[in-house]
């Protein structure tokens, strides 16, 4: 037989899985913005804008690195993790693409 949570550990585990949920979907979103900026540097330097395609991946790692830092304080962690290496994949795929 199952021995029933406490109303505290229910609260928690539900807290805890609305800021996983949140911190995906922000992820999701916002990693739309890492990858526009790659393929709009992959566009710029098919013009001959080779500085103005440095300059957007440049941003790029930016962003990603801001989408890092929002996933993590929306779960609450201080330590590092996953989503670091996974939010630059789209700046390191465009550098080997573009440059």
């Amino acid at each position: 037989m199952m021995h029933p949570r406490a109303p505290d550990d229910e609260l928690a585990a539900l807290r805890r899985v609305q800021r996983r949920v949140a911190a995906i979907a922000f992820f999701a979103v916002a990693i739309h913005g890492v990858l526009g900026l790659v393929v709009v540097a992959h566009v710029v330097k098919g013009e001959g804008r080779d500085s103005d395609a440095v300059l957007l991946l440049a941003l790029s790692a930016v962003f990603a690195l801001v989408t890092y830092v929002v996933v993590r304080l929306i779960l609450a962690a201080r330590v590092w993790s996953a989503w670091l290496p996974l939010a630059f994949v789209p700046t390191v795929v465009g550098i080997f693409w573009v440059l």
